[in-house]
């Protein structure tokens, strides 16, 4: 059987996106993701997305998300983004007001002209402080650390070997959140220029560090505003990509605690 994908991208992070529609493979894509991501001339994908249906008359769009190694049930927040504007590409769904069903949970989204989309985020599930470093969980865990404690430059931080950080401590992290698939994030924000986070995410599923990742920019966000690290309440993220993600925290009428997240970014 030939299988038609598209290659997407959301503020680097790479997908191949499947229309299913026609195709009726039920229950295989755990099995065909990993030969699915992998690409001759290109990178290879950091995940799969599998558009099941399209309702234009109420702008309803529900795609199933898989990890290159078949795992599947989380958010992935930049795939979530690419699914919203593949739908509209596919079957024109309505720009301004589009709900997205991924992986079985509910999320509404608007497109702009300039291919960003942003994409409304429940509040977060669990937030802990766990010694010197956060945990947060979106519809997927993250671990962030304020990689100040670790690193001196913003130089030393864009040359820091992650992955081997990650191997090394993963393990711990796991351990102390009682959390086997964790996300890990290093955070780097610049004393003198405060008005922008540097941010590396080596991803569960994927096992590598990838180009960009959209929860880990949320949870980022979220940590460092928890932690009073950052008091914007609009926060821009700088992938390894170098294609800027935003941020945007909702609060009470108190300005206390945060009600909704809304992440932006293009794709």
């Amino acid at each position: 059987m030939l299988i038609e994908i598209e290659h997407w991208s959301g503020a680097g992070n790479r997908f191949v996106i499947v229309d299913n529609r026609q195709i009726s493979i039920n229950s295989q894509w755990n099995i065909l993701v990993n030969s699915l991501c992998k690409r001759k001339n290109l990178p290879d994908a950091e995940g799969l997305l599998v558009l099941l249906e399209i309702n234009k008359n109420n702008s309803t769009c529900k795609y199933d998300f898989y990890n290159p190694d078949g795992s599947t049930g989380i958010m992935c927040g930049n795939g979530a983004r690419c699914a919203v504007r593949h739908a509209n590409l596919a079957d024109n769904v309505h720009l301004h007001d589009i709900e997205l069903i991924l992986n079985g949970c509910s999320y509404r989204a608007k497109l702009f002209d300039n291919d960003r989309v942003a994409l409304e985020l429940p509040l977060y599930e669990e937030l802990r402080f766990i010694d010197s470093w956060i945990y947060v969980n979106v519809g997927s865990h993250h671990i962030v650390i304020d990689a100040r404690s670790i690193i001196q430059s913003i130089d030393e931080f864009r040359q820091f070997d992650i992955i081997k950080f990650a191997n090394e401590n993963l393990n711990s992290y796991r351990e102390k959140t009682k959390i086997p698939n964790l996300n890990l994030n290093l955070a780097y924000l610049d004393d003198i220029d405060q008005s922008m986070i540097y941010l590396r995410t080596y991803e569960n599923g994927v096992y590598d560090e990838t180009q960009a990742c959209g929860t880990g920019a949320v949870s980022t966000a979220v940590g460092f505003w928890k932690k009073n690290i950052i008091k914007n309440t609009i926060i821009h993220l700088m992938p390894k990509s170098q294609r800027l993600l935003t941020v945007h925290l909702k609060l009470d009428h108190n300005q206390e605690s945060i009600l909704e997240m809304i992440l932006e970014g293009d794709a």
